[in-house]
């Protein structure tokens, strides 16, 4: 489980997003709750990291994170 802030609720509200698996923490970044190239990468990782914990593909997770930004 990955637990981060809401980038699009502040400054007047503080609200937790739990990403309890990839395609939660995909949604997250292309909702812009998590936004910026520090946390992005950090987010990604942990999202890899979380995928192997999980037992999911961990390269199937890696693509789909790398791709998040991007146009559907």
């Amino acid at each position: 489980m990955l637990v981060l802030l809401d980038q699009t609720r502040l400054p007047a509200e503080e609200v937790e997003l739990v990403c309890t698996d990839v395609p939660a923490l995909v949604e997250a970044i292309r909702s812009l709750a998590v936004r910026g190239a520090p946390l992005l990468g950090i987010a990604g990782a942990y999202g890899v990291a979380l995928a192997a914990v999980r037992g999911f593909d961990v390269a199937e997770a890696a693509e789909l994170l790398a791709h998040a930004r991007r146009r559907r």
